[in-house]
C-alpha cells in the first residue's frame, strides 16, 4: 500500500464481498469515494465480483472452513433446526484476515459486513495489538445485540440477551448462546477502542438503547451514493427496457423480493388496492382525495403497472397480485436499473426493518417519489410530504395497505419535480462529503 496522498493513511476495508448485497455495494462506493479524495483505500473480501485492482480476496478455503464452523455451531445449538439459521452470527471463527498483506500494512481498518466467517472477535483483538485504528460501519444491529442482525420487536438487547427468539432449542438449562456472545462483545469493546459508525440515525438510536453500545463512540455517517450515475431523464426508452408504453409505473426492487424482511405480502396488499373491485384509497386518506380514473384506468389515464426487479426464491410469490405487473428478474446492469428508476412514478418499500434503504435513494436520484413504511432510517432519506411519503411507525398493520396506496396515488397524480428529487439526494449523500467525514475519523 502506498500511504501518499489524501490524509496519508493506508486504509483496509473489510467486507464479505465487493458487489453482492447492499452492504458490499455501499462499502465499494465508499472505497471509491475515499480514493477520489486521495486516500489509499483498498478492500479485502471473501468474494470478488468487480475487476478493481483495489480489491483483494482472502483464502477461499479458510473462509469456507470458518463459515461452515460458525453455521455448524449455531445449527448444533439450535437443535439441528435450519429455521432462522442465517439471521444470527457469533463471530467465533475467522479466516485469518490479519495475515493479509493489505491488512498488515494498513494504518486504519474499516469493518463493514464481516460476519459468517470473515472476521472473528479474536481477530479484532489482534488488529488492535497490531496498532490498527478500528472503525466499524454498521449496516444492521449486530454490533449492538447478542447474536441477531435485526432485533425486530425483541428488546432484550437493551438489557441482557437471553432465550433468543431466533434460536429454537428447548433447553433453557443450557448456557445461552446469545448471552455468551453478548458478554464476549462487552469484554472486547471494553478493551479495544472501536469507533462505531451507524449509517442512519434510526440505527444510532438503537445503539444508544443497547447495553453494549450506549456509552460507545458513535458517529452517524450515511452511505455515499453515486449521484452522477442516476438522472431524472431516462437514458433508455421504455421500449428498450420492455416497459409498458404509457402506464404509471410503481417500482419494487430488492436483491431478493421475497426475503421476509422486505415484506412482499404488504406490497401485494398495497398494490391490490388498485385492483378493479378494491376500495379506492383517498377519501379518508391523510393526503386527500384523488381521481378514481387513475386507480381504475381509462383511455386517458391508464391504470398503474407494478414493476418488480429482483430474484424470487418462491416462483409463486406474486400470484396474489391483482393488477398488471412485470417481473424483470435480477437487473445486474447498473445503467439499465437507473433507467428503470427514471421511468417510475414511485418506488415502494414495505420492509419490516431497513437501516438505510438504498432503493429509495436510487429512486429519488432518478426523480421518482419514494413511498415507504417508517420502520428504519427512512427519515434520513425523505422529508415526509416534501419529497416522499413515510407511513408512521405507529400505523396499525391493517391500515397500512390503504395508507400506502393513497401515498402512491398522490405520487402519480401530484408528482414532485423530478430534478428536485435528484438534488435532495445530492445534498444528503454526496460521496465527497461523506468521504471527508471518514477522513476526519481517521486522525
Amino acid at each position: 500500500m502506498n500511504g501518499s496522498g489524501g490524509n496519508g493513511k493506508r486504509v483496509a476495508m473489510l467486507c464479505t464481498a465487493d458487489l453482492r448485497g447492499g452492504a458490499a455495494i455501499v462499502t465499494y462506493r465508499l472505497m471509491e469515494a475515499l480514493r477520489s479524495e486521495g486516500v489509499d483505500a483498498r478492500m479485502v473480501v471473501a468474494e470478488k465480483l468487480s475487476q478493481s485492482p483495489w480489491v483483494s480476496t482472502v483464502s477461499e478455503r479458510r473462509f469456507k472452513v470458518a463459515k461452515v464452523a460458525e453455521r455448524g455451531e449455531i445449527f448444533l445449538r439450535n437443535d439441528f433446526d435450519r429455521h432462522d439459521l442465517w439471521k444470527v452470527s457469533t463471530a467465533r471463527f475467522g479466516c485469518g484476515i490479519t495475515s493479509h498483506p493489505w491488512v498488515r500494512e494498513a494504518d486504519v481498518v474499516i469493518l463493514s459486513w464481516v460476519n459468517q466467517g470473515l472476521v472473528s472477535l479474536a481477530d479484532l483483538r489482534r488488529l488492535h495489538r497490531m496498532g490498527k485504528r478500528l472503525i466499524w460501519v454498521m449496516h444492521d444491529m449486530w454490533c449492538a445485540t447478542g447474536i441477531c442482525h435485526h432485533a425486530t420487536n425483541c428488546r432484550a438487547y437493551t438489557a441482557t440477551c437471553c432465550g433468543c427468539p431466533l434460536l429454537h432449542n428447548h433447553h433453557p438449562d443450557r448456557r445461552d448462546l446469545s448471552t455468551a456472545v453478548q458478554r464476549r462483545k462487552a469484554a472486547l469493546y471494553a478493551q479495544v477502542p472501536i469507533t462505531f459508525v451507524p449509517v442512519s440515525n434510526w440505527l444510532a438510536d438503537r445503539c444508544r438503547e443497547s447495553t453494549l453500545l450506549r456509552n460507545a463512540p458513535l458517529v452517524t455517517i450515511h452511505n455515499p451514493f453515486p449521484v452522477g450515475n442516476f438522472t431524472p431523464t431516462p437514458t433508455l426508452t421504455r421500449e428498450q427496457l420492455g416497459l409498458p408504453a404509457d402506464a404509471p409505473l410503481i417500482l419494487f426492487a430488492a436483491a431478493r423480493l421475497d426475503d421476509p424482511i422486505k415484506n412482499l405480502p404488504l406490497t401485494i396488499a398495497t398494490l391490490n388496492r388498485f385492483a378493479p373491485n378494491a376500495a379506492l384509497p383517498g377519501a379518508a386518506s391523510t393526503v386527500g382525495t384523488v381521481p378514481s380514473a387513475i386507480a381504475r384506468g381509462s383511455e386517458s389515464s391508464p391504470s398503474p403497472v407494478a414493476i418488480f426487479c429482483g430474484a424470487l426464491r418462491n416462483p409463486q410469490a406474486l400470484e396474489g397480485l391483482r393488477i398488471p405487473y412485470l417481473h424483470l428478474g435480477s437487473v445486474t446492469d447498473p445503467a439499465r436499473m437507473a433507467a428503470i428508476f427514471a421511468h417510475a412514478s414511485a418506488v415502494l418499500s414495505t420492509s419490516v426493518r431497513e437501516t438505510l434503504p438504498g432503493t429509495l435513494i436510487e429512486g429519488m436520484a432518478a426523480g421518482a417519489t419514494p413511498v415507504t413504511t417508517g420502520h428504519g432510517g427512512q427519515p434520513d432519506i425523505i422529508d415526509h410530504g416534501i419529497d416522499g411519503y413515510i407511513a408512521p411507525p405507529s400505523t396499525p398493520i391493517a391500515e397500512l395497505p390503504a395508507l400506502l396506496a393513497s401515498y402512491l396515488l398522490q405520487a402519480i397524480t401530484h408528482p414532485f419535480p423530478r430534478e428536485a428529487q435528484h438534488e435532495a439526494v445530492v445534498r444528503r449523500f454526496n460521496p465527497a462529503t461523506i468521504a471527508r467525514r471518514f477522513m476526519q475519523l481517521m486522525h
